[in-house]
């Protein structure tokens, strides 16, 4: 009964980490093109993007100003900090949950007190992502914002488990 049970719970946290898997905070710092990664929903539909508004093409067909441009750095930089921090907290989380999942009598209540902190943790760093994305977004001008949708990148759906 409980091999079902641990079963069970690895396939639903296994399903869980991939619906909504949180990009990771910061991948290349140490350049001005650095790609930075986030995701904003959609009626279920996940899109990633990175620091767009770095790439010449992205810039010039949205015809970003350079006050624009810098005050996107200025945003990313404000919040990078934070999404690292919420990023690490997330991963100890989900490092702490594992031996627990892995024991040969899971305890129930520490198994599901644990994933409760992975999903609030994953929950904070989400909302930190989101703040960043509406101020980044409340840069553009109305017409910028409709362009960068039409060449928004490709959705990636979500399976939702039923």
């Amino acid at each position: 009964m409980h091999m079902r049970r641990l079963g069970l719970l690895a396939i639903l946290g296994a399903a869980s980490a991939m619906a909504q898997q949180v990009p990771k905070a910061l991948e290349n710092s140490a350049s001005n093109s650095s790609s930075f990664s986030f995701s904003w929903s959609n009626n279920g539909v996940v899109w990633k993007s990175g620091k767009w508004w770095t790439r010449p093409d992205m810039a010039q067909r949205l015809s970003l100003t350079d006050d624009q441009k810098r005050r996107m750095d200025d945003i990313f930089q404000q919040h990078r900090l934070k999404l690292i921090d919420l990023e690490a907290t997330l991963e100890k989380e989900e490092v702490t949950l594992e031996p627990l999942t892995n024991a040969d009598q899971p305890d129930d209540a520490k198994v599901f007190a644990q994933v409760d902190r992975v999903a609030l943790a994953r929950a904070e760093l989400e909302k930190a992502n989101s703040r960043m994305l509406w101020q980044v977004r409340r840069v553009l001008t109305p017409d910028q914002w409709k362009q960068l949708q039409q060449g928004a990148p490709r959705p990636v759906k979500i399976q939702k488990f039923k």
